[in-house]
């Protein structure tokens, strides 16, 4: 706490945007700003500054820029080092392909398949402690473990990583489908129907779920946000849902697969009664029932 009152005003000396998280600063910008590439180097000039002033020096081979988009500056930034003699010396800042973001990798192309593949690893890792480590599991302690220690990695932060493409998809939800198989009475039976007999969903489900859940506690007040993400839909047909969202339009599939675009669809399907629900666990609670029949809960092939 301490630490972050002595950075607090860090952003006051930069003129784009700038986020503080612990020992970790993020400046950004558009690229289609004008001048765009001559203000962040300023920023990190005033960063340089500040860091000297206050004996906090930042370390430029530890600083990295990252890209997105199509239409990439070519544009180089540098930060004030020192070469091999201890001299002071200008370091042009290393291009990087990815980068974790409190806890999410990020890259270049927002496929998220580098966070993909890292989560499922990191889960597949965790299960093979727990393979090693029993020699028989119950279905009560199975659940137990799975969602404890396993799932939790596969599904942080999905509001951001959504997959895409069905291939990244595949390989996330392939660890819940070699997780069913410990219990070996299960092993033998078709994907989904260890996961209705253990009544576990399928994660394409649970992800579209928890998007849903996030939708209700933006329109419902329980986010602040400095500028609306959706905007209500302002024709007269509102059949279904008196809280029915209004499709904005995109040229890119990218665009899409954001947070704001793709739950559109899905949200404007569900019934005036779910999406009104006075608390958040109401709208679970009516959210799983008026769910519960779809055959896409247990099987990620109906996606």
């Amino acid at each position: 706490m301490l630490f972050v009152l002595y950075i607090n005003d860090l952003p006051s000396v930069v003129a784009n945007y700038v986020r503080i998280f612990a020992d970790d600063t993020k400046v950004y910008t558009r690229s289609d700003v004008e001048g765009a590439p001559q203000t962040l180097q300023k920023d990190l000039d005033s960063l340089q500054d500040w860091s000297q002033q206050w004996l906090m020096n930042f370390h430029p081979e530890k600083c990295h820029v990252l890209k997105l988009g199509n239409k990439r500056s070519e544009a180089v930034y540098y930060m004030t080092g020192t070469d091999a003699s201890g001299e002071a010396c200008s370091i042009a800042l290393e291009e990087s392909d990815f980068e974790k973001d409190l806890g999410v990798y990020v890259d270049n192309n927002l496929s998220f398949s580098k966070h993909v593949a890292l989560s499922a690893a990191k889960a597949n890792r965790v299960m093979g402690v727990i393979r090693r480590s029993f020699d028989y599991l119950t279905v009560e302690v199975f659940l137990q473990l799975y969602k404890s220690l396993v799932r939790p990695i596969l599904e942080y932060g999905h509001a951001v990583w959504q997959p895409q493409h069905k291939t990244l998809c595949q390989e996330v939800e392939r660890v819940q489908r070699r997780a069913t198989k410990l219990i070996s009475s299960l092993k033998d039976k078709p994907y989904s129907e260890r996961l209705a007999t253990l009544k576990l969903p399928c994660l394409e489900h649970r992800r579209k779920r928890g998007d849903m859940i996030e939708v209700y506690k933006y329109l419902h007040g329980f986010y602040k946000t400095e500028r609306p993400q959706f905007s209500f839909f302002a024709g007269r047909d509102t059949r279904g849902s008196t809280l029915k969202l209004s499709k904005p339009r995109y040229r890119l599939n990218v665009r899409g697969n954001f947070f704001s675009e793709r739950i559109v669809n899905t949200w404007n399907s569900l019934p005036d009664q779910v999406v009104t629900a006075p608390s958040v666990n109401a709208f679970k609670a009516r959210l799983d029932a008026h769910w519960k029949d779809l055959p896409s809960v247990f099987d990620p092939e109906c996606y």
